[in-house]
This record gives C-alpha cells, structure tokens and sequence, in this order.
C-alpha cells in the first residue's frame, strides 16, 4: 500500500525527471500551478492531502508515463541524469528532423568562407514541437541539475536564436526572463536588454543569470552578451547551448577567460557517434566527416 509520503515523493521525482517543478508540471497538465505546492499536501491542523487520481492521470498523459513507471519512481534514490542517454537522443533528433546535415562531395560554405562537410541549424528546430519539447525538458533538468536553480534568477535569450529556447527554458523552470540583444537598439530606451532585470534582488546580491543560445562554435559571439549583462551589474556565470561543436580549443579557452561554465546537450561527436553505429551515411562521408572533425583547420573537400 503506497504511503501520503511516498505518492508525493514519486510526484516529485516526476517533475524533476522532465525537467519541472512541481507547479511547473502541474501547468503542463492542465491543473492548477498550485495544486503540488508543498503548503497544500497537509491541511491546517496538519492531516495529510491526498492528490487527486484525476491529477495524477493528467500528469501521466503529459509525460506520457505509465502508473507503473509512477510507482517505480518512489523505489529510485538518486536517479542520475544520463548525459549519455541524452546526448544521444539530442543528437538522433537533429539527425531525423535534418537540422544537422553532411555532405563531403559538396561541401558547405560557412560564414566564416571556411568549406565544411558539416552544417547545422539549430534554429530548425523550433519548427518541430514533439522534438523541441523534447530537447527543452533536457535542457531544463541539465540546468537544474549542475547548477541548481535556486542560483539561477533570470533566464536570458541572446539575439536572435537564444530568444525562443531562452523563453522555453525560462517556462519550464519557472524563471523571469529578458533577452539581449547584439547591440544597444538606437532609439527609445537605448535599450540592450529587454525585459525588466533589477538592479539588486531582494536580499541584495546581484540577479544571478544564464545565457541561453542555440549554439556554439568558439565561444566568441557569447562576449557580447554576458558583457551586457555584466554592465547591467547581473552575475552570468553560467551559460546553456543546444549544440557545441565540441571541435575547437578556443571555445573552452574563452569560456575559461570570461569565468563561464558551459553547458550543452550534444557535440559533433554525439552525433557522428550516431550516424556510424545507425548507419544514417556511407561510409565514405563518415570517414571524410570525422577526418574533419578532428582537424578542422586544414581539411579541404576530397577532388
């Protein structure tokens, strides 16, 4: 017989497996944000409240879990969040939703003019709800669980890609969020960020804030944004990308020099992973891609 104790402690442990709070699941299921709140799981001469079978079918439904994966939770002690697991179904998802392609008989120019058998687009992604819900719930509980989110008070977008994961991400873990841009707008305000970021929170410290982008090379465009952010006298310590390219020395040097610590859900390297051992390209292509990834600097295209 399931205990008060046990039934909350598996609620719980639900949220926190897709990456909510406890009100942050119930809204997604449709219920009150409040019905989880820990106030309301004994009433006021202390007698325990039960949650409702209606909710906890709702709960289910939205994470498409089974009564006896519910159960199974309470028998967990310290779940760990698979990085591997994750990194590989971050990877399968740009793989199937085509936001990451190869293609080393016509390589692709980048920005940079430099040829690459390699291309992404993170901003792809958007377009794909079951995938992005997928990918945001991760990204939710690989924040909450290197950083904490008691040390995370404003969630911000940087201009323009970060703007709807930062939005999402802020949803999910029931965060403030502001977005900033590339340069100060021109006119009105002046304003580089948007949204409201108080000078001092309550207590007195320095708003606490995580970046969110949608990818990252080197590291170098990051500088823009968490200076901003820094002028606006806000502690970023902490920065969240989709992908890192995972290729590139510069990338862990500059975080090293700004004091930031990078967070990711997949690399290159996920995602060549993959596409050997399923087979997704020839072998061919395979081998020209990793030749690429692990000398970037001087691969060129094969005549």
């Amino acid at each position: 017989m399931l205990t008060h104790d046990e039934i909350w402690l598996a609620i719980d442990r639900l949220a926190t497996k897709y990456g909510y709070s406890p009100s942050g699941l119930a809204k997604h299921a449709g219920l009150d944000p409040t019905s989880f709140n820990k106030s309301k799981r004994f009433s006021p001469d202390d007698k325990p409240r039960w949650p409702s079978t209606e909710s906890i079918s709702k709960i289910l439904a939205a994470t498409n879990c089974t009564m006896s994966d519910f159960i199974a939770l309470i028998g967990v002690t310290a779940a760990p969040f698979d990085k591997g697991e994750m990194a590989k179904m971050t990877a399968k998802i740009l793989l199937d939703t085509k936001s990451v392609l190869f293609n080393a008989k016509e390589p692709f120019t980048l920005k940079s003019g430099r040829q690459s058998p390699v291309y992404i687009d993170c901003r792809r992604l958007v377009s794909f709800p079951e995938a992005r819900s997928k990918l945001m719930n991760a990204a939710a509980q690989l924040i909450s669980n290197e950083i904490g989110l008691e040390n995370i008070d404003y969630v911000a977008g940087g201009e323009t890609a970060g703007i709807p994961y930062g939005a999402f991400i802020a949803d999910r873990v029931e965060k403030p969020m502001i977005y900033v841009r590339k340069a100060p707008k021109g006119y009105g305000r002046m304003g580089q960020i948007e949204g409201h970021l108080p000078e001092k929170m309550e207590d007195g410290s320095k708003p606490k804030v995580i970046l969110v982008e949608d990818l990252q090379t080197d590291g170098g465009s990051k500088e823009i944004f968490i200076n901003a952010l820094r002028m606006a006298d806000a502690e970023v310590s902490h920065t969240f990308v989709i992908f890192h390219y995972g290729i590139f020395p510069a990338s862990e040097e500059n975080m090293e020099k700004m004091g930031i610590n990078l967070l990711s859900l997949a690399t290159w390297w996920d995602v060549l992973a993959l596409a050997k051992a399923e087979k997704y390209f020839d072998k061919a292509t395979l081998k020209s891609v990793e030749s690429f990834l692990k000398d970037p600097n001087s691969w060129e295209p094969e005549a």
